[in-house]
Formats: structure tokens, C-alpha cells, sequence
């Protein structure tokens, strides 16, 4: 069942890559395209190789970054509702973002790379220490998110006092940063986002079992050998630094981190980390460039789509928790 659903998500994964590459507001034939694909010379292949294929690889490795990233959020703080958007992580990225862009702190001014990337960063990995430091103060997952949400209000407040003393042109560019796109992606975020969503796979493989003895609980992981504090702070710089990388490139980019771990879990009917990573990995991909594909042809932001999609998923698993409660 498993090996046929990723069959079909990988054929879903190509179709939407392929259209995506050869589609698009500028007229050319299938023939030019296939032509410019392989001769590297002309406007039509700047076309594909500086704007469509960047667009289209940055999709599908957020995508799947961010999916991974909610699915390691979700494994470590054991909360199905955990994710980058939820708990205030893309939130600490976007203030890092509006200092750099709105109030010149850190490196460089306006949009500049370096230090969108640095304020990024800065406050993605801000708000997952000071998750990791507080999730023993709560004994319910509930209050932990909430505690999250609170975070996340606080950033935004905090952005929106920055957008309120900002100048015109650097507002318009950070309002339409805002709503999310794969549309300004480049060779370099690529290459930097492939080689940190290599590291982690590389890094989440290996630990498998540590992720799934950690879903028995503190106690059951600490006697199988696994160590907390190094568990702890590797899901901490690693989420983070997915979500913040992202963020610098996409923008704030909604629900994917928490959605596609549960639907993953639906299609594929299991549950341990280890055995989802990959999935998870695919279906982000696929999501994105579904979003994308969504975004270039109706003109509507990415974050609307997403948000259209991921809404609905975060309303279902509330029902569903609270018929599991009700007496």
C-alpha cells in the first residue's frame, strides 16, 4: 500500500515539475523550450534555467523542508498541532526578516541576501530555544501551544510596529515578501536549502530510533540509550534552520509544516518518525508544487492557497481530538 502511494506521489511530484517548466504567461512552443533546455543560450533558456527551474526546485525543497521540519516538531514536543507557523518559529523569522528589511539591523540593508538569511535565522533559532527551554514548565501539550501562539502574536505585533515607522518602498516589498512565493528564488538559496535538507535527512536517518523512542517518553528514550540534550538541541538547529531558510527565500510560508505530517499519516497509516521521514519528505514536495502550479495559473497568493488547504486540515484534527476526549 505504502510503496503504490508513493508511486503516485512521485508521479504527481513529476507532472507538476514538468508543467510547471514548460508553462507559463511567455508563448513558446514545447519544441523552443525542450531546445532551450539543453542549449543554455537565448531568452527562452535564461527563461527556464534563471527563473522556472529555481522557482520550481525551491518549491520542492521547502516544501519538503517544511514538512520535515513539522514532522520532527511534532515527534519532539509530542504535540500533533506542532509546526513551524503554529508554534511561532516562521513568526521569529519574519521579525528577524522585518528588522533587517524595515529597521537596518544586522548585515546589509534593505533585502539584501546576507542579512535577510542572518535575521532569519536569528529569530527562528530565538524562538526554538526559548521553546526548548519552557516545554518543561508545561505539563499539557495544550498549554505549550498556546504558549507558542502567544510567541507568535508577540512577533507579529512587534513586526507590525516596525511596518508602522517603515519607509513606503521598503513596506510594499516587505508586505508582498509577506504573503509568500516561490517566484524569487535563485540558484543560491537552491544550493544552500538542498545542502541543509541533505544534512538533515542524513541526520534523521541515523536517528531514527532515538525520534521513535522518544515518542514512549522522556524516561523510555533516556533508558534505550538515547541522549536528550544532544536530541534536544540537534531538532532545535535543525528546524530552525529549515524554517528560517524558507522564510529568508519564500516568505512566511503557511501550513505545510503542520499539515502534511498528518496527512503522510492517513495515506500511509503509520506513525513513527523514522518510517514517515521520507514520505513526508515527497508529500511537501508535492503540496508546494501543487500550491505553485495553483499560484501561477489564478494569480492568488501562496499563502491563500495554502492557508485554503491547511485550515481545513488544522479544523479536522481539532474535531477529531475532541471527540477522542469527549466522555
Amino acid at each position: 500500500m505504502g510503496q503504490k502511494i508513493s508511486m503516485i506521489l512521485g508521479g504527481l511530484w513529476l507532472f507538476f515539475f514538468c508543467t510547471g517548466l514548460f508553462s507559463g504567461p511567455a508563448a513558446l512552443t514545447w519544441a523552443e523550450q525542450w531546445t532551450a533546455l539543453w542549449s543554455n543560450q537565448g531568452v527562452v533558456s535564461t527563461i527556464l534555467w534563471d527563473l522556472r527551474l529555481p522557482r520550481l526546485c525551491m518549491a520542492s525543497l521547502s516544501g519538503g523542508a517544511l514538512a520535515v521540519a513539522g514532522l520532527l516538531m511534532q515527534t519532539y514536543f509530542k504535540n500533533p498541532l506542532a509546526g513551524p507557523s503554529v508554534l511561532g518559529v516562521t513568526s521569529g523569522s519574519t521579525l528577524g526578516v522585518a528588522l533587517v528589511s524595515l529597521g537596518g539591523v544586522a548585515v546589509g540593508t534593505g533585502f539584501g541576501l546576507a542579512g535577510t538569511v542572518l535575521g532569519a535565522l536569528a529569530g527562528a533559532w530565538s524562538v526554538m530555544v526559548l521553546l526548548g527551554a519552557v516545554i518543561g514548565w508545561f505539563q499539557s501539550r495544550s498549554a505549550l501551544l498556546i504558549f507558542g501562539l502567544m510567541v507568535g502574536y508577540l512577533t507579529g505585533a512587534l513586526v507590525t510596529v516596525l511596518q508602522a515607522g517603515a519607509e513606503a518602498g521598503a513596506l510594499q516589498a516587505f508586505v508582498v515578501w509577506g504573503m509568500g512565493s516561490f517566484a524569487y528564488a535563485d540558484w543560491t538559496g537552491v544550493s544552500i536549502l538542498a545542502v541543509v535538507l541533505a544534512a538533515t535527512g542524513v541526520w534523521s536517518t541515523r536517528h531514527r530510533h532515538d525520534l521513535d523512542m522518544w515518542m514512549l517518553g522522556a524516561l523510555t528514550a533516556r533508558s534505550m540509550g538515547v541522549n536528550e540534550r544532544s536530541l534536544t538541541w540537534a531538532i532545535l538547529t535543525i528546524t530552525g534552520a529549515l524554517a528560517a531558510l524558507v522564510t529568508a527565500w519564500c516568505g512566511p510560508v503557511a501550513f505545510l509544516g503542520l499539515a502534511t505530517p498528518h496527512l503522510v499519516r492517513i495515506l500511509y497509516r503509520q506513525h513513527g518518525a523514522g518510517k514517515l521521514l521520507l514520505p513526508v519528505l515527497l508529500t511537501g514536495s508535492v503540496l508546494a508544487l501543487m500550491a505553485d502550479w495553483a499560484v501561477r495559473f489564478t494569480a492568488v497568493p501562496l499563502n491563500a492557497v495554502l492557508s485554503m488547504v491547511g485550515a481545513p486540515v488544522v479544523l479536522w484534527l481539532l474535531l477529531r481530538r475532541s471527540e477522542s476526549s469527549a466522555p
